[in-house]
């Protein structure tokens, strides 16, 4: 095992780069990492439209959640990579693209579930307070509600950052360069050392993760043993001395 990690740990790192598309590990984190900064405002906007007053919003908002959570990731990496994108397009992406388009869409779904969780477990009065001192619902919850709730599901993103992780390895399933791709081409290479390879790619995804995970657990931990969230008055004393909102939303 260590005479692989030897031999190609450059190209375990980052794939056939600069001779060929970056690859390997540093792809599989840039994947990641993307998704989840694009996942979160879309995450947002749809736990909004899940809260919405709006009984059509909620309704289309809950419909595209429960399809997505319904629906297994890799029929919707394959519906976009070879349907939805060439079609809307008028021809076929990257692989990079189509896998970055999936997970923001899919993970938006589940993250939109955990920030709602977040904000309805804060005490209803905060809300309350905040309509009666004139804000409305969309200000309400960006200026109240939202910054609480966020704090609250942090362990939660943390631990979606993890399912990212993992998730980009479906795009070897569409020729995408990543950690998976990288040790499947190895494993064609090196013949009889199959056991080995794909140790070592376990070994690599779990560098990767466990990591997180502890960072995960500390933060839920810290957040456990400290208030849930601050007292009304003190979340909106800062409004209460600011000029008024100019609307309503």
């Amino acid at each position: 095992m260590l005479e692989i990690v030897h031999g190609y740990w450059l190209q375990i790192l980052i794939g056939h780069y600069p001779n060929g598309p970056l690859g390997g590990v540093v792809l599989t984190l840039l994947l990641a990492l993307a998704g989840l900064v694009l996942a979160l405002p879309a995450g947002v906007i749809l736990a909004l439209g899940l809260t919405s007053t709006w009984p059509a919003v909620a309704a289309a908002s809950t419909g595209l959640v429960f399809y997505m959570r319904s629906v297994p990731l890799l029929m919707h990496l394959l519906w976009i990579h070879y349907l939805v994108l060439p079609w809307l397009m008028g021809h076929g992406l990257s692989g990079f693209t189509s896998v970055l388009v999936t997970l923001v869409i899919f993970n938006g779904a589940y993250l939109s579930q955990t920030i709602r969780a977040g904000m309805q477990a804060l005490h209803r009065g905060q809300y309350e307070a905040a309509r009666a001192m004139g804000f409305g619902h969309l200000a309400a919850l960006r200026r109240v509600v939202g910054p609480q709730a966020m704090r609250n599901v942090t362990p939660s993103i943390v631990g979606q950052l993890v399912i990212l992780i993992k998730e980009t390895s479906l795009g070897s399933l569409i020729g995408l360069a990543e950690t998976t791709q990288q040790f499947l081409d190895l494993n064609d290479r090196l013949g009889n050392r199959s056991l080995q390879v794909f140790a070592l790619l376990s070994l690599t995804f779990f560098a990767l993760c466990y990591p997180l995970t502890l960072i995960g657990r500390w933060l839920e931990k810290r957040y456990t043993q400290s208030p849930a969230a601050p007292p009304m008055a003190t979340a909106l004393a800062p409004m209460a001395t600011a000029p008024a909102p100019e609307g309503k939303a």
